[in-house]
């Protein structure tokens, strides 16, 4: 496990040996005193992104800033869930391709709302059946409702949409029941499947 500030450590006295400087070079350049690039490079004193951005660049690197959404340990966005449904479908494995759409909810429920946003936002892969492709267009919306945020608008591209109607109960003694439970955002896309898969998992 590393620590920021171990990271921060080992970057510095890594830049500075690439460079092949020593400390009190690295300090002339960088307009500091020796014994605080030590405290630096020993992690006594941790600097702040300005300073080592200009300890970085003393060194002939440079820095580069990656902000990401937070998103819940091991999430997959609805873009990289297609593929696996589709490596799902392809193998005949459908209860399992039918899991991940359910499991979306913890994912998702466990974001942040930059993150939540992230998981919905790119446009997924078709996954080769019509069916899904719906289904991952009718999740999108249900989960951008929830969270009050936008819908993509890849959900209401023509491929979106599926007949006939799919129930994903597969019992017809089941469909009425379906039907009365699905919400409106899955139905228009021509699927059919309760509310509650999405809360029990």
């Amino acid at each position: 496990m590393y620590t920021l500030r171990m990271e921060v450590t080992t970057l510095i006295k890594d830049a500075r040996r690439v460079a092949g400087i020593t400390q009190l070079e690295l300090a002339n350049r960088a307009s500091t005193a020796q014994p605080a690039v030590a405290a630096y490079e020993s992690g006594a004193k941790t600097p702040n992104l300005a300073t080592l951005e200009r300890l970085l660049g003393a060194c002939e690197h440079d820095i580069e800033v990656l902000a990401r959404p937070r998103i819940r340990r091991g999430a997959a966005s609805l873009a990289e869930l297609a593929q696996t449904i589709a490596e799902d479908l392809d193998q005949g494995h459908e209860q399992d391709a039918l899991r991940l759409l359910f499991g979306f909810a913890d994912d998702f429920r466990g974001s942040s709302r930059p993150g939540r946003v992230a998981l919905l936002s790119d446009e997924p892969p078709g996954t080769g059946d019509a069916r899904f492709d719906a289904a991952l267009a009718g999740v999108a919306e249900l989960f951008a409702s929830e969270g009050v945020i936008p819908a993509p608008a890849w959900v209401n591209e023509p491929g979106r949409f599926v007949e006939p109607w799919w129930f994903v109960a597969t019992l017809p003694a089941f469909h009425a029941y379906t039907l009365a439970n699905t919400p409106a955002v899955f139905a228009r896309h021509g699927v059919f499947i309760a509310r509650e898969v999405f809360d029990r998992v």
